[in-house]
């Protein structure tokens, strides 16, 4: 065992399906026993995540798999250790914190078949490198897609309905004016969403029983998968001008940063809503906080352009915006199960299965990259 690695035995503690079929003859697996030859680094060192990740049953389903090793708790994980201590191993388990797999860390990883990422984003531990080696990459991003979806759901339907005002207006006494108040609201409204990936995918499903109608603006969607979502394929601008609610879903890319600004924003109707559970940098945000002074719109965000957000920032004070401090991925029973669900990707790349969450280099360069 490598020096500086805590000893967890609990057993003693792909992208192509052909890869996987190689690496399953390379591991084989006893039927009896389910007991496999690979060793396994799980670099989590955070105890709160190891306590919520790796709970007994996920830890015994991966001794059935793999001997694995867990670095010990609250010790920082730098990428020169990880290059010390890799070439011990098949495969690395990683999620928030974990170290970026450096040049030297993979040219040290001779024995290293498997990376499974318990977050979301791949980019934030490894780079367009690792897709030139033998190295199947897979992450847990479809477990935290559904939590944020859920997150974006739930901003859409606070937002249409005001939430935030009513509640402050009550706490100062005021209550509601039947005779002539109304709120957005959500059913049979035209909703924009931009940007075309899992959690966008989650949250057009989530929004079909409200008979409302969704637009879509996405590079990477063609009419036929446009019409097997039930959704209409525009443009930019036109979906801010036509939108009741904009929901913003693409990644942050070099590309990407900046593309929502003034611009779109003026386009949008007196009243509409606009929701971001992306990343901040999407949108130009001197120009969200000009637009949102104006009163005309309103806001309901989860991401900033930086963060944590300053205490003093103008738009934590203003009545239009519901804002969260970047709770998108905190689903209880999801996030839970990031590390379950990597756990059982490593099972099925063992087995020669393909991998539910695999992330090929086409799929990374489109990744955010945090």
């Amino acid at each position: 065992m490598a020096e500086g690695i805590a000893s967890s035995r609990y057993g003693a503690g792909c992208g192509v399906s052909a890869l996987c079929h190689l690496y399953a003859r390379y591991f084989p697996i006893d039927n009896e026993t389910r007991y496999c030859t690979m060793k396994t680094l799980v670099t989590i060192s955070d105890d709160g995540l190891r306590n919520m990740f790796w709970q007994e049953q996920v830890v015994g389903k991966l001794s059935r798999i793999s001997e694995v090793d867990f670095m010990p708790l609250k010790e920082w994980l730098t990428s020169e250790k990880l290059a010390d201590q890799i070439g011990d191993y098949d495969a690395c388990i990683t999620s928030w914190g974990s170290p970026f797999f450096t040049p030297e860390v993979l040219a040290r990883a001779g024995k290293l078949k498997f990376i499974g990422h318990g977050a979301g984003s791949v980019a934030s531990i490894v780079g367009e490198d690792v897709f030139a080696k033998s190295i199947a990459v897979t992450s847990a991003n479809q477990v935290l897609a559904l939590s944020t979806a859920e997150c974006a759901f739930s901003l859409i339907f606070a937002g249409a309905w005001d939430h935030v005002g009513y509640s402050a207006r009550l706490k100062q006494g005021k209550w509601s004016v039947n005779n002539h108040e109304t709120v957005l609201g959500v059913t049979r409204r035209v909703i924009g969403i931009v940007g075309l990936g899992e959690i966008s995918k989650h949250v057009i499903r989530m929004l079909k029983p409200f008979d409302t109608k969704i637009l879509l603006c996405s590079s990477y969607c063609s009419h036929k998968e446009a019409d097997a979502l039930g959704v209409e394929l525009c443009g930019l601008n036109e979906l801010f001008e036509r939108s009741d609610i904009v929901s913003l879903h693409n990644t942050w890319t070099p590309r990407t940063q900046g593309m929502i600004g003034a611009e779109q924003l003026q386009r949008l109707r007196d009243g509409a809503l606009f929701v971001n559970t992306a990343r901040g940098p999407i949108v130009k945000e001197e120009a969200l906080v000009a637009e949102l002074r104006t009163g005309r719109i309103f806001a309901a965000l989860d991401v900033y352009d930086y963060e944590p957000v300053p205490r003093d920032h103008e738009l934590l004070a203003m009545s239009n915006v519901l804002c969260l401090p970047h709770i998108g991925g905190y689903h209880g029973l999801l996030k839970r199960e990031l590390c379950d669900f990597i756990v059982e990707e490593l099972g099925r790349f063992a087995t020669g299965e393909p991998l539910l969450g695999a992330v090929s280099l086409e799929r990374f360069l489109r990744l955010t990259p945090r």
